[in-house]
């Protein structure tokens, strides 16, 4: 290994992080098997926090500070897709960040593999301690 790639590696694991817990885009099967009959608390990169279950039968609810709806979610094409009854849904790309955080990414449609932004929010299941760097401040 150089020089430079140990340099990388240490400031790695100064700042608590290892190479392998870099960001990895999850398939289709890893996306389902992580968030299905789950509870994810997260927050929007607007800084609003949010909660969403994720029901084995496919069913979504869904609460923040404004209220709740309910849905269904499902995987499409690889990508994680929330649809509600009374508000907008969309389908995202998602990677997990260490052991317990997904972060969420919407697409280009012509081109699921393009992200359209930095990121569109951040999750950790709420029954395990959150791998994210951002915690919540508030539960709902």
């Amino acid at each position: 290994m150089t020089a430079a790639g140990r340099f990388v590696i240490a400031v790695l694991v100064v700042a608590g992080l290892t190479p392998a817990m870099a960001a990895e885009r999850m398939s289709a099967d890893e996306i389902a098997a992580a968030l299905g009959g789950i509870r994810l608390d997260g927050i929007y990169a607007d800084g609003t926090y949010f909660t969403e279950a994720y029901h084995d039968d496919h069913t979504i609810r869904y609460w923040d500070a404004n209220g709740a709806a309910s849905g269904e979610w499902s995987i499409e094409n690889g990508l994680f897709c929330t649809f509600y009854e009374n508000l907008e849904g969309a389908c995202f790309a998602v990677e997990r960040d260490g052991g317990n955080c997904f972060t969420f990414f919407e697409t280009d449609p012509d081109n699921p593999a393009v992200p359209l932004a930095e990121w569109t929010s951040r999750g950790w299941n709420r029954a395990r301690p959150a791998t994210c760097s951002t915690a919540p401040k508030v539960a709902l």
